[in-house]
């Protein structure tokens, strides 16, 4: 979702099938952040000032932990009274797990003094954190996580597929009782798997989270495995897509093609960990994913993926650094533009590197997608988007072919299309949640929605062209 948190920085983006340059540009002077790799990012507003603070965590060679403070132009302040181990292997989110309104912190990995660790740290609203103890999560450092409502109860839920202490696989489900106190839910439907990626993605827009999982079995062999949501956190192994299997070392999923559903986009290797994979799936719309086989994206492994907007047009972009078959020279840091039918061209290389993680924002406040990637060979760096975005005078105007009235409204509304083709909508709330979808509308469309006061972006798609509006509910 943070690539839809990306499109509605400014009031309206047009998509219109044309193409411009994705630049990016190492930043001059660089942050002040530790050089790492092998490692994660999390990234959020944790103290409340309208910037992306950043937690970095790896191996420098040995591990490291630091939490930075953002003063909004991409000017990074180390905040060292924070109550987080030293630690490598690390999975780093900030997700609001007490439901009080703040980002908290779920970190994993292998603490030094300490050996595998999961711990959960609150947020007081103010970016200081306090440690809240959560018997019931178990400890890994050779697996990730997941996080999201998969039980539909309001509050979130962790997925964890990992080894333990002893290197036994496990895969489970942790329900939130709203306060950041975890339950295993003792799932069986999952494959456990090691060295894994995980997403959650509502692959048949019904409302309720699937996941996906890739890794390493305990037989060695390489595994991904898309597990369905019965709507109440029970999950079923799908059968009818069929996905290569990989060790993916990243999952990332968003509407690449724009026709209204989430596609998948995975990069990772064979269980020899020597052959690269750049696999991406395409969303029929009713949760059945196709491998589009002709792509030119970069085949990598050890890297990482990032899809967002890159160019303000609307569309998602593509990020991926890492390695590609051989190593060096072969490690590059490589944005694709999307075109548009599912074409994505090379527009940027920069720097390159191979036990990657990266984190995508505007941490410099210039309303354009920056990156930050750690590796083996450049350490931490932020690399600026420079890219030089087309004004609204520069492109078709389509507004008028589509209107939403009145606004602000009490919930009760009117969109109304003019296009010939159908138009499907998705309305997200100021923290990227998915509050509501309809498809294949056309025409003068009511809608009654029971959505509390605030601010919401109405995400409207179709074959040609797609818009992001501002909706105020005001009761």
């Amino acid at each position: 979702m943070r690539a839809f948190i990306t499109i509605i920085t400014t009031t309206l983006f047009y998509s219109i099938s044309y193409s411009q340059n994705i630049d990016f540009t190492l930043a001059n002077p660089q942050p002040n952040l530790i050089n790492v790799e092998a490692g994660s990012f999390a990234s959020g507003d944790i103290d409340d000032d309208g910037d992306l603070d950043l937690l970095v965590a790896g191996s420098n060679p040995v591990a490291a932990t630091a939490l930075y403070l953002n003063d909004g132009s991409g000017n990074f302040t180390e905040d060292s009274n924070v109550p987080f181990p030293i630690a490598n292997n690390t999975v780093t989110i900030f997700k609001d797990l007490d439901e009080d309104g703040d980002l908290d912190l779920f970190f994993s990995g292998n603490g030094n003094g300490i050996g595998a660790f999961t711990h959960i740290y609150l947020n007081n609203g103010s970016g200081e954190f306090t440690k809240k103890q959560n018997p019931s999560l178990p400890k890994f450092a050779d697996g990730n996580a997941t996080i999201g409502d998969v039980d539909k109860d309001g509050d979130l839920d962790i997925i964890i597929s990992a080894s333990d202490v002893s290197d036994n696989y496990f895969a489970d489900i942790y329900l939130n009782d709203g306060t950041a106190n975890f339950t295993a839910m003792g799932s069986t439907a999952f494959t456990a798997v090691k060295f894994s990626s995980l997403k959650l993605i509502d692959i048949e827009n019904d409302g309720d989270l699937d996941v996906i999982i890739s890794g390493i079995q305990q037989n060695k062999n390489a595994s991904v495995a898309l597990y369905i949501n019965d709507g109440h956190g029970n999950f079923s192994m799908d059968t009818n897509s069929v996905f290569e299997q990989i060790i993916a070392q990243d999952i990332d999923s968003d509407d690449l093609d724009n026709d209204g559903d989430l596609d998948i986009l995975m990069s990772g290797s064979d269980n020899n960990f020597v052959i690269p994979f750049t696999n991406l799936y395409l969303n029929n719309g009713n949760g059945l994913f196709t491998k589009l086989e002709s792509t030119n994206l970069q085949q990598t492994f050890l890297g990482s993926n990032e899809i967002t907007d890159l160019d303000n047009d609307g569309d998602q972009d593509i990020i991926i650094t890492g390695s590609q078959m051989g190593g060096l020279p072969n490690i590059l840091s490589i944005a694709y533009e999307n075109v548009g039918n599912n074409q994505f061209v090379e527009s940027d290389i920069f720097g390159g590197d191979y036990l990657t993680a990266s984190v995508v924002g505007d941490f410099n406040g210039d309303d354009l997608t920056d990156v930050i990637t750690q590796g083996h060979i450049n350490g931490t760096k932020a690399y600026w988007n420079t890219t030089q975005v087309l004004s609204i005078e520069n492109i078709q105007d389509t507004f008028l072919h589509r209107s939403l009235y009145p606004n602000p409204s009490n919930g009760n509304f009117f969109i109304q299309t003019h296009l010939n083709d159908h138009l499907n909508m998705k309305i997200y709330d100021i923290n990227g949640k998915l509050m509501y979808s309809k498809k294949s509308m056309r025409g003068l469309t009511n809608f009654n929605l029971n959505l509390s006061n605030g601010l919401y972006f109405v995400y409207l798609t179709s074959k040609s062209i797609h818009q992001t509006q501002k909706l105020i509910i005001s009761k």
